[in-house]
């Protein structure tokens, strides 16, 4: 695969690690919880929104520039936003996986989608 291929996929996943934390997450008693409404009791949405953010903004400057090293924020986004999803799961309870939407799943969705673009990174 081209590795402008590989960053683009970088940069649609740090978009959607960053956009799902403000998805609905959960439905309780018909209102949807996104994973922002969560950030007054909890941290792990500032983690996932940090990682999306950083691969998101690795991957474009790699893409339109040529500044060299920047490109190396993409897999530190990715794994940033994995750590911060694994968090969000541990504390829901991995039992419990299946009650929650998809906004949950688009942050873990877009954090793997940022490390695959990280094959894109020129070294």
């Amino acid at each position: 695969m081209e590795k402008k291929t590989l960053l683009v996929i970088g940069l649609i996943g740090g978009i959607i690690a960053a956009v799902g934390v403000f998805l609905p997450w959960q439905s309780v008693l018909g209102i949807n919880i996104s994973g922002w409404d969560l950030t007054a009791a909890v941290s792990y949405p500032y983690v996932i929104l940090l990682g999306g953010i950083l691969a998101l903004i690795g991957a474009l400057v790699a893409l339109v520039s040529t500044v060299k090293g920047v490109g190396y924020l993409v897999p530190i986004g990715g794994l940033v936003a994995i750590l911060g999803w694994i968090w969000a799961a541990a504390d829901v309870g991995f039992g419990n996986l299946g009650n929650l939407s998809y906004g949950f799943w688009a942050c873990l969705v877009g954090a793997v989608l940022a490390l695959i673009g990280t094959l894109g990174v020129k070294k």
